[in-house]
């Protein structure tokens, strides 16, 4: 069942996900040089299995004990799972200064404390910021906080809805019609179509009117950036026919849809024109609403079990 959901959220391009920025700053942090003061720098890991992974390291901050760092890691806040998170400073020592973050020997560098959350702590916060005390390696308490503070990115945010029709579409069967769908791709600088959303699978007809697709900011880029929008005859085997394509972009669908026009498709490697096209009955950009929208303004859920003992 789970593959099945997973499936059907993909199919729509609709993430199980939202992806998040970590901001961190420190307050009263110990101070373990003599002749000046630490040079801390933070890094955080996720926790699975048992098991640390390290996600990211902020940059050294020379001389402070309340260091707000610059650099940010990046995560996905996926609400369905419990994600533990692990948030350790260090003071670099001054010979470690010119060494590259990733390579330095954190076992080289003193210890300042850690400190533990789950993600859905932070984000549940109505600023979404949380402060935690400082610990040792043992559990016991230290001098200092540090301060985590999620943000969404900003590609997260932003989607157009759309639906496709099309008209006059090439039949590739023999004794039915096609069975069209078509695939969105956004194309790469290499011209490597990657795959971001497909419709579902019209049967027996020419003329096929698709569901609404959402597409995120973060799948197309930008609105200028090159998409390709192929579509097939569906055959249960998996070798679908390729029935036309046609390369465009968010721009030139949202001209189609306010020209009322059709977009020719083309035949494979674009050397012919085909008689088949393109229509928009839908382009609708929106700010997305994420899960974190919902707990930021107050949603509840109700939740009743029922278990039947019955034999």
């Amino acid at each position: 069942p789970n593959e099945a959901v997973d499936h059907f959220f993909q199919g729509q391009a609709l993430r199980l996900y939202t992806p998040l920025e970590l901001s961190f700053s420190a307050s009263k942090l110990r101070n373990m040089d003599a002749l000046s003061k630490s040079d801390p720098m933070l890094v955080v890991y996720t926790k699975m299995d048992g098991r640390l992974e390290e996600i990211g390291r902020t940059e050294v901050i020379l001389n402070s004990l309340e260091p707000l760092w610059i650099t940010k890691a990046m995560i996905n806040y996926q609400f369905e799972i419990v994600q533990p998170l692990v948030f350790r400073i260090y003071d670099v020592d001054t010979k470690y200064h010119n060494t590259p973050l990733k390579t330095l020997n954190l076992a080289q560098q003193d210890f300042l404390g850690e400190a533990f959350c789950n993600l859905s702590e932070i984000v549940t916060k109505f600023n979404h910021s949380l402060t935690l005390n400082l610990r040792n390696g043992s559990g016991h308490a230290l001098q200092g906080t540090v301060t985590v503070h999620a943000e969404e990115t900003a590609s997260s945010r932003m989607a157009v809805d759309m639906q496709f029709h099309c008209l006059n579409l090439d039949n590739k069967d023999t004794f039915s019609k096609s069975d069209p769908f078509l695939r969105v791709s956004r194309l790469s600088e290499s011209a490597v179509a990657i795959p971001i959303c497909k419709t579902e699978v019209i049967k027996n007809n020419l003329n096929p009117v698709w569901r609404p697709i959402t597409l995120t900011s973060q799948q197309y880029s930008s609105k200028d950036d090159p998409l390709l929008v192929e579509c097939f005859d569906f055959d249960a085997s998996g070798n679908h026919e390729l029935i036309g394509s046609l390369q465009t972009t968010i721009a030139q669908l949202e001209n189609l849809y306010n020209s009322k026009a059709g977009a020719n498709f083309y035949s494979h490697k674009g050397q012919k024109k085909l008689k088949g096209q393109l229509f928009l009955d839908k382009f609708q950009e929106k700010v997305q609403h994420t899960f974190l929208d919902y707990i930021s303004s107050g949603f509840e859920l109700n939740f009743m079990v029922a278990v039947d003992f019955t034999g």
